[in-house]
């Protein structure tokens, strides 16, 4: 039997067209240069559940693409598996990534101002609130090129102030994943 490394904070994610990708790797190596041990999965990898991953890391950062209001298919399809895995006392953090984050946009900067204070959480992560001790869930804008958005969707976009190109806001991404690294550490000392 080969021994298997150690993890402590697993990083789970779905992505539609990268911008969930990037946000995911920047959060894994953020943790990392403080020290955390990460894995780093997509949530197509199923076999992520199924090689103990999960049975050895301390704490999970979820996170998908919203489409439609709503994390990807193949997302809750793998919280489904990995839910009743994890053990009592994980922290799990959850990030949605779509047109408006917490500190930037691709649509108008009035229009995001309004949706912002109106934006529900997805039901995964309200599903999730029920079941693990959620810490926190944080919005990140993504990433728009002119192909995203087809046929009226584009003609939409544009009228509610869409700027094509990225708009992931990487200092809040970094602050972010510092306050997981603080009291991820925290946690761990205490234990």
């Amino acid at each position: 039997m080969t021994e298997r490394s150690p993890v402590e904070i697993l990083v789970l994610y779905s992505t539609g067209r990268g911008s969930t990708a990037g946000v995911a790797a920047r959060i894994a190596a953020r943790l990392r240069s403080k020290g955390v041990i990460v894995a780093v999965h997509t949530a197509t990898e199923l076999e992520t559940v199924r090689d103990g991953v999960v049975d050895r890391c301390s704490a999970l950062v979820v996170g998908s693409a919203i489409h439609g209001g709503q994390w990807l298919p193949d997302m809750e399809d793998a919280l489904l598996e990995l839910v009743p895995r994890l053990h009592d006392g994980t922290q799990v953090w959850t990030f949605s990534v779509s047109s408006i984050g917490a500190s930037s946009t691709v649509l108008s900067n009035r229009l995001a101002a309004v949706i912002r204070p109106r934006n529900p959480d997805p039901r995964a992560v309200h599903d999730l609130r029920g079941s693990v001790d959620v810490r926190d869930h944080r919005w990140f804008a993504g990433k728009v090129s002119p192909g995203d958005w087809a046929g009226i969707g584009r003609v939409v976009f544009r009228l509610m102030g869409g700027r094509y190109g990225d708009a992931r806001d990487w200092s809040d991404i970094d602050s972010w994943a510092d306050r997981i690294a603080a009291a991820f550490t925290a946690d761990k000392s205490v234990r």
